[in-house]
C-alpha cells in the first residue's frame, strides 16, 4: 500500500507541476534579440544581442529560443542547421525567477544584403522536459551589410602594366588636390609637406603648393551584366560582385574627400521596381549611405543592355570624373567613353575580366586585375 501511495503522489506531483509549468512558463516573460549595430560592412564581425528576463518568481527550467536568420550571418559559437538562404540556430537558457540574462552572438557578415530577423520562437517546458509550450515573438530587428571596400591600387593595374611596358605610378581616383608649385615653408605647415629638391636648390625650406580642383566630381557607371550577351541573370556572379566593392570604394573615398558622386548601373535593387539606377551627384553622408544601400540590395540581373543604357545616361553625365567598370568592353562602350570624354568628362575604365589586348583602348585610362586578385577572384 505504501508503495501505491508513494507512486500515486509522484503521478500527482509530476501531473501538478506540469500544469503549473504549462500554464506559467511562458507569462511575465520577456525576450528581446536585436542587432549590435544597424549597417555593416562584408567580411565584418558583428554581435547580436539576445535578452531574457523572467519577471516572476516561478523559475523556467529551460528555455530554447528557435532563431531564423540568414545563412550569409555566420554564428561564430553555435552550431547551425544551413538551407538555401536561411540559417538555423537554437539558444538555450536556464533562468530563476526575476533573473535577466544577456547573451553576445558573435556574427560574421559573409556578404552584402539587408537581413532581418522578424520573429524567433519560444519553446519551454517543467521539470521534467514532459511538458512545453511555444510563443512565437515578434523582434524585427534588421542589419544593412554593404559592400566590402577594397584597395583598388592593389587589386587593379593599368593596362601598360599588362602590355610590358614601364609602369608609371597612377591612381584610379584624382585627389582633389593638385601641385601647382612650391613656396616657402611657414610654421603652420607639416614637415610632410616639404619639397626636399626645391629646398636643396633654392637653400629655403620649400613646401608644394596646391589647388583644388575645380572639376572634382565621381560618377560611377557600373555594369550588372557578366558577358556581353546575357538575359537570365549574371552568370559570373563573382566578377561583378567584384565590381559591386570597387564601386562602394570610389563611394567611401568620396565620403571621406566629401566630394559629390553619383550612381548609374544597369541593374536593380531588390524593391527597385526593374527600374535601373541613376542617381543625383551630391556629398555628405546621407547620400553616400543611400548609394551603399542601393549597392547592398542590387540583384544580379541586368534590367537594360549595358550599351543601350551607357548610351542613355551618357548625355546627362559633365565635367566629372567618370569609373566605368565593367567585365567586358567592346566596340559601343569604347564609342560612348570616347564621346564623355569628348564632353570633358576623364573617363576611367576598370575592367573586371581577362580580354584580348587588340581591344584595349589606347586613348582612355584603362585598369586590368592583378595576377594576384585574378586568382583569388577565380580561384577562392
Amino acid at each position: 500500500m505504501e508503495i501505491i501511495a508513494l507512486l500515486i503522489i509522484v503521478i500527482v506531483a509530476i501531473t501538478l507541476q506540469g500544469r503549473i509549468f504549462k500554464k506559467w512558463v511562458l507569462k511575465k516573460l520577456e525576450y528581446k534579440c536585436e542587432f549590435g549595430v544597424n549597417e555593416a560592412h562584408e567580411g565584418e564581425d558583428i554581435f547580436l544581442v539576445e535578452t531574457v528576463y523572467n519577471r516572476k518568481l516561478l523559475p523556467v527550467p529551460w528555455l530554447k529560443a528557435e532563431i531564423f536568420s540568414s545563412r550569409w550571418l555566420h554564428f561564430a559559437e553555435a552550431s547551425s542547421v544551413v538551407t538555401q538562404e536561411s540559417r538555423y540556430v537554437t539558444s538555450n537558457f536556464l533562468l530563476r525567477g526575476r533573473q535577466k540574462i544577456t547573451r553576445r552572438w558573435n556574427l560574421k557578415c559573409l556578404k552584402r544584403g539587408i537581413f532581418k530577423i522578424s520573429r524567433v520562437t519560444l519553446v519551454a517546458g517543467d521539470l521534467l522536459g514532459t511538458v512545453t509550450d511555444s510563443l512565437p515573438v515578434d523582434v524585427n530587428t534588421e542589419l544593412v551589410v554593404y559592400p566590402e571596400v577594397i584597395s583598388l591600387e592593389d587589386m587593379f593595374v593599368p593596362a601598360n602594366y599588362m602590355q610590358g611596358d614601364t609602369v608609371v605610378k597612377r591612381w584610379i581616383i584624382d585627389d582633389p588636390f593638385l601641385v601647382s608649385g612650391t613656396r616657402e615653408y611657414t610654421p603652420r605647415d607639416s614637415m610632410n609637406r616639404i619639397d626636399w629638391r626645391a629646398t636643396a636648390k633654392t637653400g629655403n625650406l620649400m613646401v608644394k603648393k596646391n589647388d583644388f580642383t575645380s572639376q572634382f566630381n565621381y560618377t560611377v557607371i557600373l555594369n550588372i551584366q557578366s558577358l556581353e550577351n546575357e538575359y537570365y541573370g549574371t552568370i559570373y556572379k563573382e566578377l561583378v560582385e567584384l565590381g559591386i566593392k570597387a564601386a562602394a570604394t570610389i563611394i567611401d573615398k568620396a565620403l571621406r574627400g566629401g566630394t559629390p558622386v553619383r550612381l548609374a548601373t544597369n541593374g536593380s535593387t531588390a524593391n527597385g521596381g526593374g527600374q535601373a539606377v541613376f542617381t543625383s551627384a551630391a556629398s555628405g553622408a546621407e547620400h553616400v549611405r543611400s548609394l551603399m544601400r542601393l549597392l547592398a540590395t542590387l540583384v544580379l540581373k541586368s534590367v537594360r543592355d549595358f550599351e543601350d543604357f551607357l548610351e542613355g545616361v551618357s548625355d546627362g553625365i559633365d565635367n566629372t570624373s567618370v569609373i566605368l567598370i565593367t567585365s567586358y568592353v567592346n566596340q559601343s562602350i569604347v564609342h560612348t567613353a570616347r564621346l564623355m570624354k569628348a564632353k570633358g568628362n576623364r573617363v576611367t575604365i576598370i575592367l573586371l575580366n581577362v580580354i584580348e589586348t587588340r581591344d584595349i583602348p589606347s586613348d582612355i585610362d584603362i585598369y586590368f586585375l592583378s595576377e594576384s586578385a585574378m586568382a583569388s577572384t577565380f580561384y577562392s
